[in-house]
């Protein structure tokens, strides 16, 4: 992504700079960037698509009443239809910001972190605590066909949909995925790791192997998580034609969070599942 785009709100932004930590709770640290600065730049028609992105937060802490450390894993699950998504590492400074403040209740933290970020994406989120030994979070392996492992040449590092190609005379259906996405944070440039997965049906089926191709096109190329998951979705859907196309990304954990989006054809209520690198 060229990040033009986001010039206008640069100097708002956390990452990239020396930030303090708050050492009490403060809101204002929050910062939400326009969706439709990535997905102008992308080429993303929002209308193509629904879904939403789950945030793991595993820095969540407050005090109760009586001045004792709680601590929970988050989960914040944002519409893909919200105006702003939440700048990671202002929502980092955010939960931290809890660390010595009283809160009379788990209900209470939820729904102050609610109210607080629905100001900055502009409509209320999903939020919910879970205990740090919830099975929910224990690991699983990605159910499909890893592509991983095909021979293929590769030399393209930007994306390229004309690397996806079509069986026209097979049906195609079925789940692929593969670890080795990898693309760049348009403000720090550093680099962001993934897996992706794709589910689809269509009349025609995807040769795996240039699937492969496309996803490695990605690796340096500057995104946004949520942006590139966009793109990948759009290019797909423009190539299969399908009747069912969902696709969802694990990329892994950063400063206590990480961040999954997850786009299809209809609504969904499935969150990805923690995977190895979470």
């Amino acid at each position: 992504m060229n990040p033009t785009g986001l010039e206008g709100i640069r100097s708002q932004l956390l990452l990239g700079q020396v930030s303090e930590q708050p050492e009490h709770y403060d809101p204002s640290v929050l910062v939400g960037i326009p969706r439709v600065l990535a997905r102008s730049v992308e080429g993303i028609d929002a209308s193509k698509f629904k879904g939403h992105d789950l945030w793991n937060c595993w820095e969540v802490s407050w005090l109760d009443l009586r001045g004792k450390p709680v601590t929970r894993i988050g989960q914040l699950v944002i519409p893909a239809s919200s105006p702003n998504l939440t700048e990671s590492k202002s929502l980092k400074l955010y939960l931290n910001s809890f660390a010595n403040e009283k809160v009379e209740s788990e209900a209470a933290f939820i729904s102050r972190v609610r109210n607080d970020l629905e100001t900055v994406l502009g409509v209320k989120p999903k939020f919910c605590l879970y205990a740090l030994d919830d099975n929910r979070f224990s690991v699983e392996h990605c159910k499909g066909v890893c592509v991983d492992g095909l021979p293929v040449d590769l030399a393209v590092y930007e994306p390229d949909v004309l690397l996806l190609q079509t069986d026209p005379n097979q049906v195609g259906a079925g789940r692929l995925y593969s670890h080795l996405f990898r693309s760049k944070c348009p403000v720090t440039g550093q680099p962001d790791w993934a897996t992706v997965v794709i589910e689809y049906k269509a009349q025609e089926r995807l040769f795996p192997e240039s699937l492969l191709a496309y996803l490695v096109s990605y690796r340096n190329h500057t995104g946004f998580h949520e942006a590139c998951i966009e793109r990948i979705y759009v290019d797909l859907l423009g190539c299969l034609k399908p009747t069912e196309l969902t696709v969802w990304a694990g990329f892994v954990r950063r400063g206590g969070l990480d961040i999954n989006p997850v786009r299809s054809m209809a609504p969904i209520k499935f969150l990805p599942p923690r995977l190895v690198r979470h």
